[in-house]
């Protein structure tokens, strides 16, 4: 009988035997348990700096990566009819190879070996226990695209080359061929194809839904001064496995920017968690359109990347596309985004030099993202390493308790840092510029009367208006806290053109608003877009 091998999801166990070390004593930790014929089996990872193993224990026990140099970090396990296969990648700087250990053979080896720079868990395609090939997410040339690899053959052949990252696949056995189904970001995909050599076949190809524009509730004064934070269990505030929201620092935040002594003194402000434990970039991303478009405010810290390292199938391409998806979502409802690099873990993971080298490859595609994408970074991994070096970034972590936390998540300190870091970075935003302008009595021979939305942000401090009764001159200036303002005429100067910006208690000044007086300028050019809160009605 033909059958698709059935997933076991991982168990991820961070025991007491995690030790928190980088560069000290090698580490192990419990990859996965799972029952095979009324048997309960565990894969067991073994890190130590510079190469890590797997070890079978249960009914058989069996040394799954002997003999293969490198680092072996597991991927998933899958059963099937009377068998069992173990996969995991074979790492070396650079690249990846797949390797698997078949149950009923016993025996382990290298199946893929073709440059990838990324390889996930794969589906088994097997028949009575025997595998007869597998589908798997790969790179090789900077986008996750789908492989089958022909169990008789050795041989791989790629299925898929759409624009974007796939990011998740389903297979499905339908008469002599396979149908799969794959998405990315944007799209739903179902293919069909016959193994080992026939084509893959587009069969179907749907866009997804986009959420609707704008925020959907209405928009307050306090809009202005809420920052949302979106994030995994690091935002949510888990501390030592529990939630923490005293410690969290988004509250810490409003705490730092609410004292009139603090260097990121703001003023009145709130904040919404929108951080899910266990979400990876991919997570977000998929719920980034209805959540965001939920959920009214300004500004966006975006911490989201950990679990994409920690959780060994990481594909650097498709977690910055991921995040530069969330980005763009929420620039196009008018938020601020503020990106971060990730912090780092003292879990068994962070004893190998895979977990190390994805943790600051990734961290530094934020930093290049945020610049490409014009949005400020804070460098939350720098900072936690340069703290009392070499070691003092383990006291910014949560102590490793046995079955209670793995040394993932900032403590009290850790969370301090954050939320100096961000509030520093949303304090240093201007102010928006002044909305709807607009002269009251253009018809007056005495006087012209302008007027425009108050500001509510926090930090606000006045209006600056440059005017002259000259064409782009500006020669003169005044600050008023006022919404409105009356210039006077005369007989021989009966015009008068003015621009007005407003500026925060720090002396950051925004751009000009929009065109109002007869000769007033467009905004500063290379100026980011003016941006519109939703208004009642809207």
């Amino acid at each position: 009988m033909k059958s698709l091998a059935r997933s076991i999801l991982p168990l991820l166990v961070l025991a007491a035997a995690s030790a928190p070390l980088r560069g000290g004593r090698d580490a192990s930790e419990v990859a996965e348990r799972f029952e095979f014929q009324g048997r309960p089996y565990v894969v067991r990872a073994l890190h130590s700096p510079g190469r890590a193993g797997l070890r079978l224990e249960g009914a058989r026990t069996a040394d799954l990566s002997a003999g293969m140099a490198g680092e072996n970090i597991y991927l998933a396990t899958r059963t099937g009819d009377g068998n069992f296969w173990v996969f995991w990648l074979n790492h070396r700087p650079g690249a990846d190879r797949l390797a698997g250990y078949d149950f009923r053979l016993g025996r382990s080896r290298i199946l893929v070996d073709g440059g990838f720079s990324f390889i996930g868990p794969p589906q088994v395609v097997e028949t009575g226990g025997r595998q007869e090939g597998l589908v798997f997410l790969a790179n090789r040339s900077g986008n996750d695209d789908l492989y089958y690899w022909d169990a008789e053959s050795g041989r791989f052949t790629q299925l898929t080359a759409t624009r974007e990252s796939e990011k998740e696949f389903v297979v499905e056995r339908v008469g002599s061929g396979l149908e799969i189904g794959a998405r990315t970001l944007w799209e739903r995909f179902r293919y069909r194809f016959v193994p080992p050599q026939g084509d893959c076949v587009l069969l179907r190809r749907e866009p997804l839904a986009a959420a609707p524009g704008g925020h959907a509730a209405t928009v307050v004064p306090e809009y202005y001064n809420t920052y949302v934070g979106f994030g995994d269990s690091i935002t949510w505030g888990k501390v030592e496995g529990v939630q923490r929201l005293d410690l969290c620092f988004l509250t810490r935040m409003g705490e730092m920017m609410s004292d009139p002594g603090d260097p990121a003194y703001y003023g009145a402000s709130s904040a919404v968690n929108l951080g899910v434990p266990g979400d990876t970039t991919l997570d977000g991303a998929t719920r980034a359109r209805q959540e965001l478009a939920a959920t009214p405010g300004l500004y966006l810290l975006l911490m989201l990347g950990v679990n994409d390292v920690i959780k060994k199938s990481f594909s650097l391409d498709s977690s910055l596309e991921n995040l530069r998806f969330i980005i763009d979502e929420a620039k196009s409802l008018g938020m601020r985004v503020i990106a971060a690099t990730l912090t780092p873990s003292k879990a068994g993971v962070a004893a190998s030099d895979y977990y190390w080298e994805h943790l600051r490859a990734l961290s530094g595609g934020i930093r290049d993202l945020a610049a490409d994408e014009g949005v400020p970074c804070i460098d939350a991994l720098t900072a936690f390493m340069e703290t009392n070096p070499p070691d003092g970034w383990k006291a910014l972590l949560e102590d490793v308790i046995p079955d209670v936390s793995s040394g993932n998540h900032p403590n009290a300190e850790g969370h301090r840092l954050l939320a100096t870091l961000f509030s520093g970075a949303l304090v240093a935003f201007p102010p928006l510029p002044p909305r709807n302008v607009r002269v009251l009595d253009a018809a007056s021979a005495l006087q012209r009367t302008a007027s425009w939305d108050p500001c509510y942000e926090s930090d606000f401090d006045h209006f600056r208006i440059e005017f002259d009764f000259l064409p782009q001159a500006y020669s003169y200036a005044l600050d008023s806290g006022e919404s409105h303002h009356t210039f006077i005429l005369f007989p021989f100067l009966p015009q008068v053109y003015f621009r007005l910006q407003a500026v925060d208690r720090g002396g950051h000044a925004g751009d000009y608003a929009a065109a109002a007086s007869p000769a007033a300028p467009p905004p500063q050019s290379g100026a980011a877009p003016l941006r519109r809160a939703p208004r009642q009605g809207e």
